[in-house]
């Protein structure tokens, strides 16, 4: 028998530092180019680290496209960071896509703290 995974499943880890999954709460924003302007296409990440972030959006984007993430936690400050698309994975659902974006500098550990939770040992 064989099983078919997820293409979130598929992608190996690759990232310089270790991903951590998403706390409740988190809010998250994505839009392409570095100008924040456009549309939120983000729907919700997957799993974020210091180095870059996967995340499920609305609209279809390619390797080497040019994102504003915008983040925050419950009740904290946003904060802005530019990435670039490194992996892309379409139709996960109608009209859902994955990607992989990489940071074009590192976010602050404490951010990565206050919009994940615990690794679980």
């Amino acid at each position: 028998m064989s099983h078919t995974s997820s293409p979130v499943q598929q992608t190996s880890n690759r990232r310089l530092s270790a991903r951590r999954a998403a706390k409740r709460g988190a809010r998250i924003e994505c839009r392409k180019g570095a100008l924040g302007l456009g549309k939120d296409i983000a729907v919700s990440f997957i799993d974020l680290s210091e180095t870059g972030i996967q995340l499920l959006v609305s609209a279809p984007l390619k390797r080497g496209d040019e994102v504003e993430v915008k983040m925050a936690a419950l009740g904290g400050r946003q904060l802005k960071i530019l990435g670039q698309v490194v992996w892309a994975s379409p139709g996960l659902a109608e009209g859902i896509h994955c990607l992989g974006v990489r940071f074009d500098k590192r976010l602050p550990y404490a951010t990565l703290l206050d919009l994940t939770r615990l690794p679980e040992s």
